[in-house]
């Protein structure tokens, strides 16, 4: 029960971080508490229902340099199942960042994180260690033009499963090209590679069982239209595409048929090529009332074939591919309080999830409902 245990903790920091902090503004602490019924917890073809209860604490330092601002930060979430507990589940991340600021708005940043993902023993094959460095960059130009790039090298360590400890690049760029006070376009290319340390046998006994280890790569690509429709009222619609490239015989996902959940241990995003596209509306109402309403789509091609319910290849399917529909709607209330120094975010959610698939393991649907609070100190 050290998951539980540290939810416990995590509630009495949460309760700790409403008390008054000095005066000193160079303290930032943030903390949510959210609970919600859902029908299919685990996204199995067999639905589970259970009660999710997730707290996030966070806390963060800030330094004031003539041309540097420092910080410091903490954040520990912790996600707790009514009915099984064996999932229950801790993350805590520690980062230490620069920022540099330059012009009408640009900005350098660079730091250092570090991760790890505490599982209970049931379930500790997805834990992990996660060590990361960062360098993002913002420049503008004119007529408010703004490019972004970046680069992330990321090491994975998994506890149990180590033939998946790997090194992550990933590179981006962009642009956001505004054409007028109400409407912006937004486009991004992303370039990831991943490079396991060891050989890695892929669940149909292909791929780099031996030799060299293996290398898998992909490159995205996101187009985004924001635009302001009314004073109160706006919308964004996107669309994005991503390829893979590199050993394409090494695939992550479905390597054991007893773990059905969302995690990229077994859907990584390096296992399947994809079609999204996907909008919002947002509606911004008197008294600081805010509601949302979106909807998702993805069509997802995987490297596996797809399998029957005892794993055999189903004959005439051919490769696995899924399509996921995701209907989802927010409410929120925003107070202030403390001079506007602090915050409270309120806010009730519903979503919709369907995925279908010509693998019978991936066909589920699932309905969730929570309500939840945000402060910010």
């Amino acid at each position: 029960m050290k998951q539980m245990s540290a939810l416990k903790s995590l509630f009495a920091l949460a309760f700790i971080a409403f008390l008054p902090l000095g005066a000193s503004a160079q303290w930032k602490s943030e903390a949510s508490l959210s609970t919600g019924i859902e029908s299919n917890v685990l996204r199995s073809y067999i639905p589970s229902r259970d009660i999710v209860t997730e707290g996030t604490l966070y806390i963060a330092h800030q330094w004031n340099f003539p041309a540097v601002t420092g910080l410091l930060s903490y954040q520990v979430n912790g996600v707790s199942f009514a009915d099984l507990a064996d999932h229950n589940y801790s993350i805590n991340t520690a980062v230490m960042s620069g920022e540099h600021k330059f012009g009408d708005g640009g900005w350098l940043k660079g730091g250092l994180q570090a991760i790890k993902r505490e599982n209970q023993e049931a379930y500790n094959i997805f834990d992990y260690s996660e060590f990361e460095g960062f360098l993002d960059v913002r420049l503008p130009f004119e007529d408010n033009l703004t490019a972004l790039a970046g680069y992330t090298l990321r090491r994975r360590l998994y506890s149990i499963v180590t033939e998946l400890d790997n090194w992550e690049h990933l590179l981006y760029g962009g642009v956001n090209i505004p054409f007028s006070e109400r409407t912006t376009l937004s486009m991004l290319s992303e370039v990831g590679y991943k490079n396991y340390l060891v050989p890695v046998l892929s669940p149909l006994g292909s791929g780099n069982s031996g030799g060299n280890a293996a290398k898998v790569g992909q490159w995205a690509n996101t187009l985004r239209l924001s635009r302001a429709l009314y004073d109160n009222l706006g919308m964004m619609v996107y669309g994005r595409g991503q390829l893979n490239f590199g050993d394409q015989e090494l695939y992550v996902s479905g390597l054991s048929a007893s773990y059905r959940s969302e995690n990229d241990l077994y859907d990584d995003r390096y296992g399947y090529e994809s079609r999204e596209f996907g909008g919002m509306i947002s509606c911004r109402l008197p008294h600081a009332l805010l509601f949302r309403v979106g909807y998702d789509y993805a069509d997802k091609r995987y490297q596996q074939m797809a399998l029957d319910l005892d794993g055999n290849v189903i004959t005439g399917e051919g490769a696995r591919h899924d399509t996921i529909s995701r209907l989802w709607g927010r409410a929120e209330k925003r107070f202030s309080f403390a001079g506007n120094k602090r915050q409270l975010n309120l806010y009730g959610e519903y979503k919709w999830l369907k995925n279908s698939s010509n693998d019978p393991s991936y066909r589920y649907s699932n309905t969730g409902t929570t309500i939840g609070f945000e402060v910010i100190f």
